[in-house]
């Protein structure tokens, strides 16, 4: 299996000492193990297909942050070109649309499975408002 496409930005962020809770949740993602059997080995790919799934989600939100970070670091520099505010306003809405794209992806995966309570979603990963 290839390496996540996220990984490099994990370890790039962890090295400039990032806090975040999405860098937290990707950092921890582990590969499954265990059961041998045909249904352990479905199960464990279940898991492992909604792990992506919330690595996704993660990675999104952890990008967002980033872009939202810059946004408000441009707001404090005094005659910043207005042309790009705005792009980097429609970077970060943009990238929202990524993020609430992968949020509504894990919901219906997580349904599809047969998790039917997934009202915490959006406290665990909180999609911000666009930015003007």
């Amino acid at each position: 299996m290839s390496e996540p496409t996220w990984k490099k930005l994990v370890d790039q962020l962890q090295r400039e000492g990032h806090k975040s809770p999405y860098l937290d949740r990707l950092r921890q993602r582990v590969p499954t193990s265990g059961v041998s059997d045909v249904a352990g080995e479905i199960l464990r790919e279940m898991a492992s297909a909604l792990g992506r799934a919330e690595d996704k989600i993660n990675a999104a939100l952890l990008e967002l942050e980033l872009r939202g970070k810059s946004l408000d670091e441009l707001a404090q520099h005094k005659g910043v070109d207005p042309s790009e505010r705005a792009v980097k306003v429609a970077d970060f809405n943009r990238q929202r649309e990524v993020a609430a794209q992968a949020l509504w992806e894990l919901r219906v995966h997580r349904e599809a499975l047969g998790f039917r309570r997934n009202d915490d979603l959006a406290a665990l990963y909180p999609i911000p408002p666009k930015r003007v």
